[in-house]
């Protein structure tokens, strides 16, 4: 078990993540349990033909008191499931398996070759199917990091973690990831593609700072000294990526980190850690505030195991309305939520219980659900409806918890194809909005 202490840290400062003093462990982190929407009024399609011009009007009006009725009669919840216009999209997390990858054009192309007709949110071109654990090995090669644990990255309790070379200014370029470069390559092979319907943008996968200082360091107390130049860093290649690509991209901010800060934080803390979180996550989304993004938010899956074992949503419910609010103060957009139910190998949750605290959910805020368990279909398929019913809404899309990296070619083309099951069976009442633009402030 990760321990936990109290910290604080100036208004808009990066936080320390204090609270989360070692590695975690590969033992599971149970996390402490803690109307919107409605259907558009139907309208039907025109009929040219004077004979039924007065057989039309009179159907409307039908419809139009049958419409009426219900709106006084149904919940919110059950009036989610009345409307079908569009199938959902499906949401390509990021990674392929090992194998599959390696480059932007095999990443996009198996994507687009897995899709089985379902429409995607967006076209990922990760390369490292294991997230960060090429960057965290590269930190070797860095003049002035010093390597003080050795490891095979097998497990959360099997990383590399560096620290300072005595007298060392750490720099942002020892910590760059590359993304502008990895970004220019995917689309100088953009036009390679095979398939309709391709995605126009092109999903920027972008590491939370606070998660990149975390496992570099190998603690939450040594973390805080690479903060400063892991936020600039990371800020200053998505405003580059902006800059050169505007909205041809869309970024996604990763981050297994922040569920795990309040997994080991004590309840009665959580206020000041979801303040700390939500300026530090604030800080990099305003480096490109005009820009459409995905926060994806994780329960890690290295090896396919989770970090955490969740038992209800109330941490991200927490975390997702605090945000809300300060980009609100900051004029800028709340981004699309891509939120993990399933976790590791194990599937959604089918306990109504486990998604109550969605109906505290801010107004606004676009889901993206995190469900698809390719091992459990009848678990996938009841946990969108629990997840529909609780927001009282529609969701964005549909996904599975985490990138296919860590999924062997068979499981992930399993998901991929239940994902697309699921999304060309359940409809949603309401087009989908463009990622990144999900909140009403």
């Amino acid at each position: 078990m990760v321990s936990a202490t109290k910290t604080s840290s100036p208004p808009g400062s990066a936080p320390s993540i204090h609270h989360l003093t070692t590695l975690p462990v590969p033992v599971p982190v149970r996390v402490p349990a803690g109307t919107r929407g409605g259907v558009p009024l139907w309208k039907p399609s025109g009929i040219e033909q004077p004979i039924f011009a007065r057989l039309h009007e009179r159907v409307f009006i039908v419809l139009f008191i049958w419409e009426l009725f219900m709106s006084s009669t149904e919940t919110d919840s059950s009036r989610a499931h009345l409307a079908v216009l569009a199938p959902l999209r499906v949401h390509p997390v990021g990674t392929v398996p090992a194998g599959a990858g390696g480059d932007p054009l095999s990443t996009m192309q198996w994507h687009l070759d897995h899709r089985h007709g379902a429409t995607m949110v967006t076209l990922p071109f990760e390369t490292d199917e294991r997230w960060i654990i090429g960057w965290l090995d590269a930190r070797e090669q860095v003049r002035g990091l010093v390597k003080l644990r050795a490891g095979g990255s097998q497990s959360y309790g099997d990383l590399p973690y560096f620290t300072l070379a005595e007298g060392y200014q750490l720099t942002t370029a020892d910590l760059a990831l590359g993304r502008p470069q990895l970004t220019e390559n995917a689309f100088q092979v953009y036009e390679d593609l095979v398939g309709e319907d391709i995605p126009s943008q092109l999903q920027v996968g972008i590491p939370n700072a606070i998660d990149l200082a975390y496992f570099v360091s190998g603690s939450a107390e040594t973390s805080a000294e690479w903060m400063p130049e892991m936020q600039a860093m990371v800020a200053g290649e998505v405003s580059e990526i902006a800059n050169r690509w505007g909205d041809r991209v869309v970024f996604q901010l990763e981050s297994p980190v922040i569920l795990l800060a309040y997994a080991t934080t004590p309840r009665e803390d959580w206020a000041l850690l979801t303040r700390e979180l939500a300026s530090q996550v604030a800080g990099i989304l305003g480096a490109a505030p005009n820009s459409d993004w995905v926060l994806h938010l994780c329960y890690g899956d290295l090896e396919h195991q989770s970090l955490i074992e969740p038992t209800d949503l109330a941490a991200a419910v927490q975390f997702l309305n605090t945000l809300a609010e300060v980009l609100a103060g900051l004029d800028i957009p709340m981004p699309t939520v891509h939120l993990p139910v399933a976790y590791g190998d194990k599937p959604p949750s089918t306990d109504p219980q486990f998604y109550a605290d969605l109906r505290d959910l801010r107004r606004g805020i676009a889901v993206i659900a995190g469900v698809v368990a390719e091992s459990h279909p009848d678990q996938t398929r009841t946990a969108i409806g629990l997840v529909v019913d609780a927001l009282a809404g529609p969701v964005e899309g549909i996904g599975a918890a985490c990138g296919h990296g860590r999924r062997t070619n068979e499981a992930a083309a399993a998901n991929a194809e239940l994902a697309a099951s699921v999304a060309h069976s359940w409809a949603t009442s309401t087009p989908g909005a463009r990622p990144g633009r999900g909140s009403d402030h």
